[in-house]
Parts: C-alpha cells; sequence; structure tokens
C-alpha cells in the first residue's frame, strides 16, 4: 500500500492509490493559441502573521500550516447576476467583498451545462461523461458516483482534513451513493434537485422524517457549516456548500421577499449572499481567515431566469451562457487583493489544483482531465492546456482550444460553427468558412477525444451512435 503525504494513514480500499499527479494535459497545439496566459495581480497580499517562506502551499496558521478550503456553490446562477459582473438589480456586498479581497476568474466554465455531471468534474476532476454521469440524475433511477471514482473529500480526508458537505449532492440516491460514502466525514442537505419528489432531508445516512420548508433551506445548510467550521477550527477541513438556490421552484426566505429589483430570484440570491457573509465572519471569529481558501460559484448557467451577462445561451446549452459561470476566490494570505484572472479555467482543475495546494497529488491510475492552476493564484501564468470539451449528455457538442470554440453539428452532413471567444464572447460570429484548417484540427482532436470517452458510454448508447 501506498502511504499519503503528511504522515497519514496508508489507503486501505478502493485498490492501490498512487500519488504520481500524472495529468491528462498537453502543451500549446501550433497554430491554435493555445498558450499560457497571465492573470493580472492587483494590490499585495494582506499578511496577518510573519511570511511563512516561498511554499505556495502553505500558508501561516496552527500546527499544521496547510489552507482550510471553503466551496461554495450556487445553483442554475448567472454569470451576470453578481456586483462584481456589473448587475444593479441584485445586491451581492459580500460577493463583492469577496471579488475586491481576492481573485475574479472571468472566464471559468463549469463542468457541464448542467448539474450532475458538473458536480462531478467538480469533485473528481474528470469529465462526467468519464465518471458515467452524463445528465441529469433523478431519484428513481439506481446511477450515482461509482465508488471506483474518488473524490476529493476521499483524497483530502486521506491527508489528515475533516470534510463536511451540506446542501445539495446530486450524483445518485442510494445508499451506496450517499456523500458518507465518497469522502465526506459529515452530510446534511437534499440528495437531488428542489424540483424532483421527494424533497426530503438527509443527515449522513439517515432520512429526516420532517417536513422540508425550502423557504429556510440557505439558513440551515449554512447554520451546519458554520458549526462545522467551530468544530474543526483547529485541524484543516474542506468545506463543501452546495446551495440548492436559486434553482426552480423559487422559494425566498422571508426576511429577503421583494429586497431585491429582480424578483423572486433576485431576492433568493441575496439570501444567499446574505448567508455566504455569514460564513465569512465565522472564519474571521476564529481566527481562519486568512489562511481559507474561500471560492464561490454556480454549477452551470441559469435556466429560465437569471442573466448571462450578454453571453449567448442558457442551461443545457454548450454556448458560453450554459458554461462559463462566475467564480470568485479569496486566500488573504496567498492571493493578492483585486486581482483578476482572464485565461479559461475550469471546475476540472480544482482536484488538481487544491491537492497541490494541500500538499497532495492526484492519484496516478486514472486520467484526470484537470491541470493545476495553482501558480496562477500567485500572479503566474496560466499553465498550457490542449483543450476543453463541452458534452450534452453522452454527445461531444463543442471543445474550445485557445482563442478558438468549435461547435459541432448535431446532424450528418452539416458544418460546425467556430468563433474566437476572445474576441466574440457573445459567440455572434461563425467564422468556420474563413478557418477551414482550424476547423479541420479542432474537429480531429474532438474526434480523438470522443473516441477515447465511447469506452465509458453503455453499449445501448454506442451502438445508436455508430
Amino acid at each position: 500500500m501506498s502511504t499519503v503525504p503528511g504522515g497519514a494513514e496508508p489507503w486501505t480500499r478502493r485498490g492501490v492509490l498512487s500519488f504520481g499527479g500524472r495529468l491528462l494535459t498537453t502543451g500549446a497545439v501550433a497554430g491554435l493559441g493555445a498558450g499560457a496566459a497571465a492573470c493580472s495581480p492587483a494590490d499585495p497580499p494582506r499578511r496577518t502573521a510573519p511570511d511563512p517562506g516561498p511554499d505556495p502551499g502553505l500558508g501561516p496558521r496552527r500546527s499544521d500550516p496547510r489552507p482550510n478550503i471553503v466551496f461554495v456553490m450556487l445553483d442554475d446562477a448567472g454569470y451576470g447576476d453578481f456586483g462584481p459582473r456589473g448587475t444593479s438589480a441584485i445586491r451581492t456586498p459580500h460577493i463583492d467583498r469577496l471579488a475586491r479581497e481576492g481573485m475574479t476568474f472571468n472566464q471559468m466554465y463549469a463542468g457541464a451545462a448542467v448539474c450532475t455531471p458538473s458536480r462531478a468534474a467538480l469533485l473528481t476532476g474528470r469529465y462526467g461523461a468519464r465518471v458515467g454521469l452524463p445528465t441529469v440524475l433523478h431519484p428513481w433511477q439506481g446511477e450515482g458516483l461509482p465508488d471506483y471514482e474518488l473524490t476529493i473529500a476521499e483524497l483530502l480526508r486521506g491527508t489528515g482534513y475533516r470534510t463536511g458537505l451540506f446542501g445539495k449532492w446530486h450524483l445518485g440516491s442510494r445508499p451506496q451513493h450517499n456523500p458518507t460514502r465518497h469522502g465526506f466525514d459529515e452530510y446534511f442537505g437534499l440528495l437531488h434537485s428542489n424540483d424532483q419528489e421527494p424533497v426530503d432531508l438527509h443527515r449522513g445516512r439517515q432520512r429526516l422524517r420532517e417536513e422540508v420548508d425550502q423557504r429556510q433551506l440557505t439558513r440551515r445548510y449554512t447554520d451546519e457549516a458554520i458549526g462545522f467550521i467551530e468544530r474543526h477550527r483547529d485541524e484543516p477541513f474542506f468545506l463543501y456548500l452546495p446551495h440548492t438556490a436559486p434553482h426552480v421552484p423559487l422559494h425566498p426566505e422571508p426576511r429577503f421577499e421583494g429586497s431585491s429589483a429582480a424578483g423572486e430570484y433576485g431576492d433568493v440570491i441575496q439570501g444567499a449572499d446574505f448567508h455566504i457573509g455569514r460564513v465569512l465572519d465565522a472564519l474571521d471569529e476564529h481566527d481562519l481567515a486568512d489562511n481559507t481558501i474561500v471560492m464561490v460559484t454556480s454549477d452551470n448557467g441559469p435556466w429560465f431566469v437569471g442573466s448571462t451577462g450578454g453571453l449567448r445561451g442558457r442551461k443545457i446549452q454548450s454556448y458560453e451562457g450554459g458554461v462559463r459561470v462566475p467564480f470568485f476566490l479569496r486566500w488573504p494570505s496567498r492571493v493578492r487583493a483585486g486581482s483578476v484572472c482572464d485565461a479559461p479555467a475550469s471546475f476540472l482543475d480544482m482536484v488538481p489544483t487544491l491537492l497541490r495546494l494541500a500538499g497532495a497529488a492526484p492519484p496516478g491510475d486514472r486520467a484526470i482531465d484537470g491541470i493545476d492552476i495553482s501558480p496562477v493564484l500567485h500572479g503566474g501564468p496560466m499553465p498550457p492546456r490542449e483543450a476543453l470539451y463541452y458534452f450534452e449528455g453522452w454527445s461531444l457538442r463543442a471543445m474550445r482550444s485557445g482563442p478558438w470554440k468549435l461547435h459541432r453539428p448535431k446532424r450528418r452532413g452539416r458544418r460546425g460553427t467556430l468563433f474566437n471567444i476572445e474576441q466574440d464572447p457573445g459567440e455572434e460570429h461563425d467564422l468556420a468558412r474563413d478557418n477551414p484548417s482550424i476547423v479541420r484540427q479542432l474537429e480531429s482532436r474532438a474526434h480523438r477525444f470522443d473516441r477515447e470517452i465511447s469506452a465509458h458510454r453503455p453499449r445501448a448508447v454506442q451502438r445508436t451512435r455508430n
């Protein structure tokens, strides 16, 4: 058995885990502009303790210097629905504060344009289609996150982190899919979306026999998260807080009803922002803020309501409005206040990046689709990647390499469309006819990747596609 870095107990389940840090990435591709891009620093980082040295993965706090990690995910929130993105209809002072005190990612991409595969990508660093979860799961289905897959929670827990999930799971409703079977020490929340019956709360592996008041879910998740912080303030922790809001049906907390200029949707987001502020206050109260990485984002683009910030498309679609999401990150001891990253990044990158910052590495016995973007947090360039791929169900519908994004045709005999995302983020001007060689190169690469992923498709789906 291999031993986890940091002197933790050896792994005893799911076979041998080799911490070689192998990543499924390649360098820039000639002619496609996929080279590294820099992110701009702003003010120097705030420090409240002596400089701990050059290692970017360590920060000053307690006997274990590794950072705490807090990942807050909203459900179906739009790219343009936050103060840092320019909205005036919805007030988000606490998220605004995160942007001022940390880094804003202008081109962060969800793992998919819908919930289940996006969350699978976030937690495993692997595309939902590779994991076998390319579509939204329903409570009556038997599918879920396979036991073979390793989540960021499980990998961090193996190195001594305490792990908690408070909110929506949506990676399977059967006992074997429960978050506590996939690396989380504590769990409280819904197993699926709030528009899917039954709407039941679970604590650990037990269903709570109570009527769920959806108006109070954001508050209750936050209460649980703050309790988790208080219990584990003296040890490194990973807190995953995936809110139900603002997924429809909308249920504003009574105190926020009518508080925004964007209807119930805006009321719900303003409520979520308030409770994000409570989490930030808890970190301040326990003197944890300086060495805690806090991230706030959405699982995909907005659905029926919400702003894409002028981007084309919405949830379910592989256009920018469906897959580009707001993303704000604060780490006061390490990330410069007010910094901005304009380079493309992905939920897929969270596993290798957060493991690196925690002093660990991804498992070496499987393909990891993300890359380690930790240099960006310190003002360095974005490491090169070959491409990002966008699936709609089992179909590879689009891909991005450098500034280029290719949308593949849904019908045979049709040609794809090509956009320069750097110059045309709204995907309004098709440049395929003027750049046939780029289309051919991107399509060839997409075809190869599609064939690689096809091994994970059910045989019935493969027969249909072939």
